[in-house]
């Protein structure tokens, strides 16, 4: 019997020391909200990202999902990144730091065993990190600077890979549609009146006909779009936590919802295949 117990115990100690071993996140979503909890895994490959969700478990010890599209940050260190961090952000693209300092682009694979990163760099190479090793992974640029208060980048890239030119005129924001939520710089209160004129088109996949303007493409409307009731593609915008709204080509004055910062997206909620950019004109009334 002693020794049924004492078995018992190594297995009971070896699960409290499994589930110790899982390193802790906070992630930082697009919305501003803050979530910390445990990097948990699960399946064949001992993954956290399945299917295009991350998975933390919370305090509560409840595990909650959240869309990849939905994190900008994903922070291992805590506190306020450093001055210097903040400038190397790339306009667009995904962004490792690492807690010695050193950091470069390229693309976040999955985080392995509750302890190991999986980075793509910018030559297609796979890297494996320790999650202790880790500082940040920067998901979403736009979002990470509005949620430290950073500037912004000093010149956008666009999807061709080149700096994307000055605004064309005073007010004008390029709302490129890979990126979530596209930061316009501009503080609004709930119920101001703000315009917006927005040309160009978008691609919202890689089939022929998979294109949108501001309006979107009446052929696609989904529930889970961040905005339901506006077809693939269209032009939306989003203050603070307030749910997003519809723009399209509307140029007539939208009433604010909320205090905030006013940023814009497409409507879409698979943003890895898209490309091109709307050119918008934002002006408060």
């Amino acid at each position: 019997m002693r020794l049924f117990i004492s078995a018992v115990a190594i297995v009971a100690c070896a699960a409290v020391a499994a589930w110790a071993a899982d390193d802790r996140a906070t992630f930082i979503l697009s919305n501003g909200q803050h979530v910390s909890g445990d990097v948990v895994h699960h399946g064949g490959n001992d993954a956290n990202l399945i299917d295009d969700n991350f998975n933390l478990r919370l305090d509560n010890g409840r595990e909650q999902s959240y869309g990849e599209n939905q994190v900008a940050v994903i922070d291992f260190a805590g506190g306020q990144p450093s001055a210097t961090e903040l400038q190397q952000i790339p306009a667009s693209g995904q962004f490792l730091v690492l807690r010695n300092g050193q950091s470069q682009t390229g693309t976040l694979v999955n985080l392995l065993h509750g302890t190991t990163l999986v980075w793509r760099n910018a030559s297609g190479q796979e890297q494996q990190y320790g999650i202790s090793d880790v500082a940040r992974v920067y998901l979403n640029p736009q979002a990470a600077r509005v949620a430290y208060n950073a500037p912004a980048a000093p010149s956008a890239v666009g999807t061709s890979g080149t700096a994307a030119a000055t605004p064309a005129q005073p007010g004008e924001v390029r709302v490129e549609a890979n990126q979530a939520w596209t930061d316009t710089g501009i503080q609004v209160k709930k119920g101001d009146r703000v315009a917006f004129h927005a040309t160009g088109q978008i691609t919202f996949g890689q089939s022929a006909g998979q294109t949108a303007g501001p309006d979107g493409n009446g052929a696609m409307r989904q529930p889970n779009y961040p905005v339901s009731v506006m077809p693939v593609g269209g032009l939306i915008g989003k203050v603070g936590s307030a749910p997003a709204f519809p723009i399209g080509s509307n140029t007539q004055p939208i009433v604010m919802p909320a205090d905030g910062r006013l940023m814009l997206g497409v409507n879409d909620n698979e943003l890895g295949d898209n490309s091109g950019y709307f050119s918008v004109v934002v002006t408060k009334q």
